[in-house]
């Protein structure tokens, strides 16, 4: 028929009667759709696959129309057929990627992933979308053989760096991998293998690996070093923390020289603390307490990085004190309580004591504290959460801001025109309220009426009362909109009593931490501009 939707119905009628006779047809009508009408093509596909002559449909494979190719690559899918792995030799590479999508995803075409598996060390394609799920399909075999393709893609010199590091990133997880899929997230369940085989073979391989000049790959490596519990790489691993150029691959090491069951770890942490970069310094801070040396040593490294580093390395040192004992911690800590009750610690360092002094389990320590702490406001809510003022992770606090499960902050707020319309707006807030008002806006929403949203009730001189929400207010007098009336401006002057209803926000403390509303307010203080 010359109409679109006239073949349409028809190849889908033709499917669901499952008329076998019909399956030459239905090729025609896929070949001369030529993939322009991608309805036309889902019909066509769809009729394929429930009509189900799979041995066709796999000859299909030399037929010189890609769009036919396409179509029977499709119902194969659909079908769960193993037969679709005969695609995996198309000469063309949109054919056999989707060919790798129908065999990796939706919880795979178990019998063809072997074929996916194995294309990764002979296929000339190297797109992304493809070679992650061949990658992926090693992994998922998990035979000796599907173990030496990932190494020896790995090693490829010309295939994609950032392809080559996710072959070392799934080779890393070999003994255990999670139970999402790699590419699409599905859970798989969980696989555990024995770890020394992969041990024995992936050594060579990865020490040669970390001489590579690309940072991800060495990233890479040296994780897989980690998780792999690769003893033999500790000296190598040592020397890239001490030469390596990248921070990050330098970081990287010191977690795996962590995990790792050497004596190295005194010389790791040391040359951390003394590296140039701040993230290296402060994942060494991390990993302190792991140090297998005498508790008055570890506080003596501490208490010179509170007194010479960064703000953030002497947030860390201070959260690691917490872990020691108080018996050689003590010290450290009264001299810390005693900067705040003389007004002289740093702000941004209050929280982490906080915290720090009540894993002390020091009773003597927290009244001192929570004390000092009281003594600088008239109220104990405001005190008690002083801490979260300054200090924070501006990026941490966007990421809050957007997709925190409990506070869901972007339900009723909005930033660039995106999230709701229940509370105001949050672009520029910075420019009207201090951070100590952000605070209050948080752990007492009903304290302040934002403009335009909020109800207030004032009860006039004449007796008479007007409820609406506040639009605005002056030194003078409060515009309010009552209902679906006109905007009124009362003078303050006629006004007996104000009543504010409460705000339909729930106080924050009971669903965020202190170093998350610290987090967001760091965020909501950078909101300059309106």
């Amino acid at each position: 028929d010359e109409a679109p939707r006239v073949k349409f119905c028809a190849a889908e009628s033709l499917g669901r009667i499952a008329h076998a006779p019909a399956f030459d047809g239905v090729v025609e009508l896929l070949q001369t759709n030529n993939d322009t009408d991608e309805y036309i093509r889902h019909a066509a596909a769809l009729a394929l696959a429930r009509i189900g002559q799979a041995d066709k449909l796999m000859n299909l494979n030399s037929h010189p129309s890609k769009a036919v190719r396409l179509g029977a690559v499709l119902a194969l899918r659909r079908m769960q057929h193993a037969g679709i792995a005969i695609y995996l030799n198309d000469v063309d590479e949109f054919i056999v990627t989707e060919t790798a999508r129908a065999i990796n995803d939706d919880l795979s075409i178990t019998e063809a992933l072997p074929a996916l598996a194995n294309l990764l060390t002979t296929t000339s394609f190297s797109n992304e979308p493809l070679i992650r799920r061949s990658i992926n399909a090693n992994l998922e075999v998990g035979t000796e053989a599907t173990l030496q393709n990932l190494l020896a893609y790995a090693q490829r010199g010309q295939a994609p760096a950032a392809l080559r590091a996710e072959a070392i990133a799934a080779l890393s997880t070999w003994a255990k991998p999670s139970v999402l899929d790699r590419v699409d997230g599905r859970y798989r369940g969980e696989v555990t293998r024995a770890l020394e085989p992969v041990q024995t073979v992936t050594a060579p391989v990865l020490t040669k690996l970390l001489t590579n000049q690309n940072a991800e790959i060495k990233k890479q490596v040296v994780k897989a070093a980690g998780k792999l519990k690769l003893d033999g790489l500790a000296s190598n691993l040592l020397t890239v923390l001490r030469r390596d150029a990248d921070a990050k691959v330098r970081t990287e090491a010191l977690r795996a020289l962590a995990n790792l069951n050497h004596g190295f770890m005194k010389d790791a942490i040391t040359t951390a603390l003394a590296d140039k970069e701040k993230n290296v310094r402060v994942a060494g801070l991390d990993l302190v307490g792991k140090l297998d040396i005498d508790q008055p040593t570890k506080v003596k490294l501490l208490s010179d990085v509170i007194n010479t580093r960064t703000l953030e390395e002497r947030q860390a040192a201070i959260a690691t004190l917490g872990n020691l004992p108080l018996a050689v911690t003590e010290p450290v800590f009264t001299n810390l309580v005693q900067q705040l009750e003389n007004n002289k610690l740093q702000p941004e360092l209050q929280l982490e004591l906080s915290e720090a002094i009540d894993s002390s389990k020091s009773e003597v320590l927290k009244k001192r504290f929570y004390a000092a702490v009281k003594s600088q406001s008239a109220d104990s809510l405001d005190a008690l959460y002083a801490g979260a003022l300054s200090g924070g992770d501006l990026g941490r606090g966007a990421q809050l801001f957007w997709t925190h499960a409990n506070a869901q902050c972007i339900r009723c707020h909005s930033i660039d025109d995106y999230g709701g319309r229940a509370g105001p707006r949050i672009n520029g807030v910075a420019s009207r309220l201090t951070r100590k008002q952000l605070l209050e806006a948080l752990i007492k929403p009903s304290a302040r009426i934002a403009p335009g949203y909020g109800v207030v009730t004032l009860e006039l001189n004449s007796g008479k009362k007007v409820i609406g929400i506040l639009q605005q207010e002056s030194e003078t007098g409060f515009v309010i909109k009552p209902g679906n009336k006109a905007d009124t401006l009362i003078a303050k002057t006629d006004v007996a009593k104000r009543i504010d209803s409460p705000s339909s926000m729930p106080p924050m403390q009971y669903l965020l931490t202190k170093r998350e509303m610290r987090d967001i307010i760091s965020f909501l203080a950078s909101l300059n501009e309106d």
